[in-house]
C-alpha cells in the first residue's frame, strides 16, 4: 500500500454496463481498488446491458478511476450451445492479441473465468512483461462442465484441465469464493498447494441494498402481491441451479397456498423452464417469471420477497459459490438452500443460523421448507414480539455488513494484491544479493588465478 499507483490489469468478459452478475461484481471491485491501485480491465462486449447505458463498443475509456479496454468479439445467443462456446474462444482470442499487441504493462495481471481460458491469456502476459500472475476463480473449469454433463469430447477436459493446471501453479497467488472451491483444487486431479490459494467471498454494498418494509416497497405494488407469501430466485437461469426442480416444488400438495414463485432474472434455461411450468397445470399466478431488474431497483426486488432460495446443481459442489447469497443477506431476508451440506453455501447458512438447507433433486423436501418459513412469517405478523423468522432476517443483515459488504471484501482484497507484490519485491531483492553475491565470487577467482600466476 506504500505505492498506491502500481497497476492491476484485470482480465474478464463481463464489466459495467453488462448486468449479469460476474460483470457487476468486477465493476464494484476495480471502482474500489482504483484509490489504491492503477487499475485496467481488458473486457468484452456485454450480455445484459443497463437499459440506457452509454458506453465505447471498442476501444479504452476511463469510468470511475479505471481503464476499460473493450474489445470485439462474437455473440451469439447464448441459448445456442455452439454458439455459447464460439463466444468464449472468440474473446479469448481477443484478449491474447491484444496483450500482444499494446504490451500492456502491469505490476500484477488477474484473470477471471469469464470465460475460464483467461488464465492461460493472463499468465502468458505476467510472464511476458514481467508482472505477478493471480488467477481469480468465480468458477472452476472443465469441472463445472463435467458436474452437469456438457464434456461430450473425449480426453477434451483432461486436456483444458492440463493447461489450466499449469497457469495456476505457476501463478503467484490462487484466490476462491470459498472452503468448498479450495478443497477442490488442493484435491486431484488439480493437485495445487493450499498455501497458494487464499479464499475471499463475494459480497454486496449494504448502502445500496438494505431492509425495506414489504407496506413501503414499490416492486410488491408494481406486481400486485399484497399479502402474498414471496418465494424469490433472483439471477441467473443456467444449468447448475436446477431450478426445474424448485418449480416443481410449487406443484406439491405441501406447498403452502399463499406462497408464490417468483422467479427474476435470464439465462440459457429460461425458454424450457416456462415450458415446465406451462407442463404442470399450476394455480393461476403460482410461478411468475420476471426479467432482470435494474440495478437501481435491486433493493426493491430483494426485499419484495420473504424467503429467496439458492439453489445448486448436486455435482457442482466445489465449483462455485452463488454470489447472490450476499445480496439477499443484505436485504435482510432469509434463505432456503438447495444443496450439498459440504458446500459453502450451506455451511454458512448453518453456521450463522440463516434458514434452512435442502439436498437437492427433492420437490418434496423444497416445498416442506416453503411451508416452514411460512409459518414462522404468519406467526411473526400475528405476534407483537420478534420470533424466529425475524430474528433471522436481523441476523442476516448484520452479517452482510460486518463480513459481506463491498468495503470490507475490497480491502481484503487490495491486502492481497499489496503482499503479492511485496512478495515479488522481495525476490527480486534476494535475487539481486545472489546476483551481487556470485559477482563478487568471481572477482575474488579471478583475483586469486592472477596471485597465482
Amino acid at each position: 500500500m506504500s505505492n498506491p499507483r502500481r497497476r492491476i490489469v484485470f482480465l474478464n468478459r463481463s464489466y459495467w454496463p453488462d448486468i449479469e452478475a460476474t460483470g457487476q461484481l468486477l465493476t464494484d471491485l476495480c471502482r474500489g481498488l482504483s484509490s489504491h491501485f492503477d487499475v485496467h480491465v481488458i473486457c468484452g462486449q456485454p450480455n445484459s446491458p443497463e437499459p440506457g447505458s452509454s458506453y465505447l463498443q471498442v476501444g479504452a475509456e476511463e469510468r470511475e478511476g479505471v481503464t476499460i479496454h473493450r474489445l470485439a468479439h462474437r455473440q451469439f445467443q447464448k441459448k445456442n450451445p455452439f454458439g455459447r462456446i464460439l463466444n468464449l474462444v472468440s474473446f479469448f482470442i481477443s484478449t491474447r492479441r491484444y496483450l500482444k499487441q499494446h504490451d500492456l504493462g502491469a505490476d500484477v495481471v488477474v484473470s477471471e473465468t469469464d470465460p475460464f481460458l483467461l488464465p492461460i491469456a493472463g499468465a502468458e502476459h505476467a510472464r511476458r512483461v514481467g508482472a505477478e500472475h493471480c488467477v481469480y476463480l468465480q468458477d472452476i473449469y472443465p469441472d463445472v462442465a463435467e458436474a452437469v454433463g456438457k464434456v461430450r469430447v473425449p480426453l477434451l477436459a483432461s486436456f483444458l484441465r492440463r493447461k489450466l493446471r499449469a497457469a495456476y501453479k505457476d501463478a503467484s497467488r490462487i484466490i476462491v469464493l470459498g472452503r468448498c472451491m479450495r478443497q477442490r483444487l488442493t484435491n486431484q486431479p488439480w493437485g495445487i498447494h493450499r498455501d497458494k490459494i487464499e479464499i475471499v467471498p463475494n459480497w454486496s454494498d449494504c448502502r445500496k441494498i438494505s431492509p425495506i418494509h414489504h407496506d413501503e416497497n414499490q416492486f410488491r405494488k408494481r406486481l400486485g402481491l399484497d399479502d402474498a407469501f414471496v418465494v424469490m430466485h433472483s439471477g441467473n437461469m443456467g444449468l447448475t441451479q436446477r431450478l426445474e426442480v424448485l418449480i416443481s416444488a410449487a406443484a406439491q400438495p405441501n406447498w403452502p397456498a399463499r406462497a408464490k414463485l417468483l422467479l427474476v432474472g435470464n439465462g440459457a434455461s429460461r425458454g424450457k423452464l416456462l415450458e415446465h411450468t406451462a407442463s404442470l397445470n399450476l394455480p393461476p399466478g403460482r410461478v411468475e417469471f420476471i426479467h432482470y431488474q435494474p440495478r437501481n431497483k435491486l433493493a426493491e426486488s430483494l426485499t419484495a420477497a420473504d424467503v429467496h432460495v439458492v439453489s445448486m446443481h448436486q455435482n457442482v459442489t466445489g465449483c462455485l459459490c452463488p454470489s447472490k447469497l450476499y445480496g439477499i443477506m443484505a436485504a435482510g431476508r432469509g434463505v432456503i438452500a438447495i444443496a450439498d451440506p459440504k458446500t459453502d453455501l450451506c455451511q454458512t447458512i448453518i453456521e450463522r443460523d440463516l434458514g434452512w438447507c435442502v439436498k437437492p433433486g427433492n420437490p418434496s423436501a423444497i416445498a416442506d421448507a416453503v411451508a416452514a418459513a411460512e409459518t414462522e412469517a404468519r406467526l411473526a405478523m400475528e405476534s407483537e414480539l420478534p420470533n424466529s423468522f425475524e430474528r433471522r432476517q436481523m441476523r442476516a443483515r448484520d452479517a452482510a455488513v460486518a463480513n459481506f459488504d463491498r468495503a470490507v471484501i475490497v480491502k481484503r482484497f487490495a491486502r492481497i494484491l499489496s503482499s503479492i507484490m511485496a512478495d515479488h519485491a522481495i525476490d527480486l531483492t534476494e535475487h539481486d544479493l545472489h546476483q551481487s553475491q556470485l559477482a563478487e565470487q568471481c572477482e575474488s577467482s579471478d583475483s586469486g588465478f592472477a596471485i597465482s600466476l
